[in-house]
């Protein structure tokens, strides 16, 4: 029989040294070194948040994209971005107000969105802090019904399958992306559907100290359930296997992140969601080593076909009489072709004005969640 004990503290370290090996990774690669080649200002941006810049952004873009890769750097600033969503670009599917250009497998790049400070965030839902406007941080003005438009995305490629990816490798890094949002009467209904950054047709991606989030104080944010919209997309399955994510925060939308396979992250913080994550179909594993959600009805809704490993999930259960009052920890969804499971290495669900509960951690599949402090050593 397999001593336990020893396989959890082999499986733990394996997982530490792959979530260093990833920091490394986000450190070094791509290149975020002082040489700004495309400042955004010098392409006419204001960042003033009164102008338009979304002309002037997406032209520092192109420039970068046909130069064979480079840095799009925003000096701190609030930069407006106003420009209608862009259906398609070179008869391919965009749907974004700003587009990371094509590049199929023979020419790869990568795009760097570097701000030179992300904003600042505050982690909770019950306090009504208006959000910071300090730091680099590109503020949509548009209001939309339409939930699969966002703010950035991806030009997708030119045919099926493999052919579908966009081999310009987008890096965000110390950058803020904010919706703005509208009350619809006395219902308190969100009306913005209009989504952060969508990658779904990258073929790889990276992200650090990002920052998704909407322009209302998340303690008085409407009802978003009915927008339909999500603060981040990952590449969809069968993708390149690189999506590392550094440290990223979102509050305020009806889905916080919807992955697919091989999502790597260090630091997921999500706040006032409906559904914090959201796996989507998908045949391997992802893992994250630090996942931090408070005030959202469902933290993770799982698909089948998914495995995840979570190093410490920490969550705040609101129970108050709100649109976010907490239903369930995790959520599976569907019917699994394959025993798809969540190992947990350490969970903290903490009650609002109660403390550490852990009779208050929910799943609808407790065979398919696994907690590692539970196990019973032999």
């Amino acid at each position: 029989m397999i001593n336990l004990k020893n396989g959890i503290l082999f499986f733990l370290t394996l997982t530490l040294v792959l979530c260093l090996a990833m920091i490394y990774s986000l450190k070094n690669h791509p290149d975020v070194s002082s040489e700004y080649n495309f400042n955004v200002k010098k392409f006419g941006a204001k960042g003033d948040n009164q102008s338009d810049d979304t002309q002037s952004i997406q032209s520092a873009i192109n420039a970068a994209a046909e130069k064979g890769g480079g840095v799009v750097y925003f000096p701190a600033g609030v930069y407006r971005i106003s420009g209608p969503v862009i259906d398609s670009v070179g008869h391919q599917r965009c749907g974004s107000q700003l587009y990371v250009p094509f590049n199929d497998l023979r020419h790869p790049i990568t795009v760097t969105f570097k701000g030179e400070s992300a904003p600042e965030f505050e982690l909770q839902g019950l306090i009504k802090t208006i959000p910071s406007m300090n730091g680099s941080i590109l503020l949509s003005t548009l209001i939309t019904n339409d939930s699969t438009s966002f703010v950035v995305g991806m030009v997708r490629g030119t045919g099926k399958g493999w052919s579908q990816w966009n081999y310009t490798t987008p890096y965000f890094y110390n950058l803020g992306i904010r919706t703005s949002t509208t009350q619809v009467g006395d219902t308190a209904q969100i009306k913005n559907a209009l989504g952060g950054i969508n990658l779904q047709y990258a073929s790889k991606c990276y992200l650090d100290n990002i920052l998704i989030t909407t322009q209302s104080p998340l303690g008085s944010i409407p009802d978003p359930t009915h927008s339909g919209s999500t603060a981040l997309v990952t590449p969809k399955v069968d993708n390149h296997a690189q999506i590392e994510i550094g440290l990223i925060r979102i509050g305020g939308y009806d889905y916080g992140i919807k992955f697919s396979e091989h999502f790597v992250a260090q630091d997921v913080q999500i706040v006032c969601c409906n559904v914090g994550m959201l796996s989507e179909f998908s045949h391997h594993s992802s893992s994250i080593q630090t996942l931090e959600i408070e005030c959202c009805r469902y933290p993770v809704v799982f698909n089948p076909g998914h495995n995840l490993l979570i190093t410490n999930y920490n969550t705040e259960h609101l129970m108050d009489n709100v649109w976010y009052r907490f239903i369930q920890d995790f959520t599976f969804e569907g019917k699994s072709y394959f025993p798809a499971k969540v190992v947990i290495g350490l969970c903290n669900p903490v009650v609002s004005n109660i403390g550490y509960d852990f009779s208050h951690f929910k799943t609808n599949d407790p065979a398919r969640v696994i907690l590692l402090e539970n196990a019973k050593f032999h």
